[in-house]
């Protein structure tokens, strides 16, 4: 287990994020005032037929890196082109059925159900060409990035990701200075650019510098047959999550209106930006442990599992925990007017989304062992049932709140059947798995929620209040983390890794 390298990982992922996230925010305000209101919401209302089309790239992201994560592990460089060539070609052949849905199902909600204004129809049909077109290319360039990701080339994929930011940004800027063009098309059109630069970028990369990156035609039936099986699977999963997420959003509206809409909407927003802290790091670690599993190394399996698990509930508490006893503080800054109900959901998704993190590190492991079927089955049957179970409780209750209640005990007990499915095929015990992660992140979690809202009680509102429980909360969080969510192996590799860099810093000043 490389901790250097998941280290170094994490922080080109945590640098793209930043950078990513502050110029894409930026972009956007840019973006609104140059096309206008009404421009915009046609970009972005054609733009989502397309993402609902598009919803398997994220189950093909996650397939690629799976199949060509294991390929690499068994250092066969023969099962690693095959297995390349076999997902680019899985690929390929969906991608062409994304197109033939878009324009014929996709195309007909376009034009007759969207409400567009009938002079933008034309601009409309084009950008939404252009942007089924955009899609398709991402899809393509799936296997180029799980190929990085697989090897583990962070700093490069990292890179590619700020040019793809960068190009997007000044072309949105040029828009500004062209005059006698359609803008709106300009924009679709400049987008669609910079994702056929991406991909030849990602091609002349990965060709450079990954020997199984070129397509052949020697792959095999079954290993086609074994990527769509995954797949498909993976992709009931996405899709159950899709539902219940929507599920509950029509629940909300049906038994209370738009404005709990509103509020979810927020805290769906704040949960997002919450979440992409642990997945940066995530995606340092799961190669790892998929070449781990796959040379049944699992002694180094079990400790990167348990080290995923604990440091993304780490990484979530130290954001989330803060959020969770100042969310009114903290939405009244950023909103000004807040809507009825949205301090809630915050502090509520915030909580199912810490505990949620320990479910990522098993699907990982699962997917490494690449039969997902039972998985699936198990832990989607229960997700779907947050739904039903939230209706009959939102008809005895009439609580907006409650569904997340039952959306967080259906996760706890989901948790409880992958670890049962999941752990056996590590060699690890139910009761070892409690002992060394359950045990040690729930006072991590507890103890600092508990003493924030008492000090919070205690202390008057002003200024000061909110950043006083900030302060205090950090530190127990660092404490807690450090003398119990850590085994002493860790703090003494933390101790090591701190008087490494302290003697490095007074040599180099001497």
């Amino acid at each position: 287990m490389s901790s250097e390298r998941i280290a170094k990982n994490t922080f080109f992922l945590s640098v793209r994020m930043f950078v990513t996230m502050g110029v894409s925010l930026y972009t956007s305000r840019i973006i609104l005032e140059i096309l206008g209101v009404n421009d915009y919401g046609i970009y972005n209302i054609v733009g989502g037929i397309v993402v609902i089309l598009g919803f398997l790239s994220g189950t093909l992201s996650t397939a690629s890196s799976r199949f060509i994560t294991v390929a690499l592990g068994s250092g066969n460089r023969l099962e690693m082109k095959q297995t390349f060539s076999s997902i680019l070609f899985v690929n390929i052949i969906l991608s062409i059925a994304i197109l033939i849905i878009g324009e014929t199902a996709g195309l007909w909600v376009l034009l007759n159900k969207l409400q567009i204004p009938v002079e933008r129809i034309n601009a409309a049909f084009w950008v939404y060409q252009i942007s089924l077109a955009t899609v398709m290319l991402n899809i393509i360039s799936v296997p180029y990035n799980a190929v990085i990701i697989a090897h583990e080339r962070m700093k490069a994929f990292a890179y590619m990701s700020l040019f793809d930011v960068i190009c997007k940004f000044i072309l949105v800027l040029l828009l500004r200075y062209i005059e006698n063009f359609d803008k709106l098309l300009l924009y679709a059109f400049s987008i669609f650019i910079v994702q056929i630069l991406d991909r030849i970028i990602y091609g002349y990369y990965c060709s450079k510098n990954f020997e199984e990156s070129h397509f052949t035609r020697n792959f095999t039936g079954p290993q086609v047959t074994k990527v769509f099986h995954f797949i498909g699977w993976a992709a009931y999963g996405s899709l159950v999550s899709v539902g219940f997420t929507q599920g509950l959003n029509v629940l909300l509206n049906i038994f209370f209106g738009p404005i709990m809409n509103a509020a979810r909407g927020i805290s769906v927003l704040v949960q997002n930006s919450v979440l992409q802290f642990t997945a940066n790091f995530q995606t340092a670690i799961n190669p790892q442990i998929i070449k781990s599993f796959v040379s049944r190394d699992f002694s180094t399996t079990r400790k990167l599992l348990a080290v995923s698990s604990k440091l993304s509930f780490f990484l979530l508490c130290i954001i989330g925990i803060p959020i969770i006893i100042e969310a009114k503080f903290v939405l009244t800054v950023w909103l000004k007017h807040v809507p009825d109900y949205t301090v809630q959901f915050v502090r509520l998704m915030i909580i199912i989304s810490i505990w949620s993190s320990l479910a990522n590190p098993l699907r990982i492991v699962n997917h490494a062992d690449g039969n997902i079927k039972k998985f699936q089955l198990f832990e989607c049957s229960l997700l779907l049932m947050i739904v039903p179970i939230s209706y009959l409780v939102l008809r005895q209750t009439r609580i907006p709140e409650s569904v997340f209640y039952v959306h967080l005990i259906i996760e706890l007990i989901a948790q409880a059947v992958r670890m049962k499915i999941v752990l056996p095929k590590i060699d690890m015990k139910f009761t070892r798995y409690i002992k060394s992660i359950y045990l040690r992140v729930l006072p991590v979690f507890l103890i600092p929620v508990l003493i924030g809202y008492i000090t919070k009680l205690m202390l008057k509102d002003n200024a000061f209040s909110p950043l006083f429980i900030l302060i205090l909360t950090e530190l127990m969080i660092f404490a807690l983390i450090y003398f119990i969510g850590i085994d002493a192996s860790e703090r003494m590799y933390l101790k090591e890794k701190v008087i490494t860099k302290l003697d490095f810093k007074r040599d180099k000043n001497e």
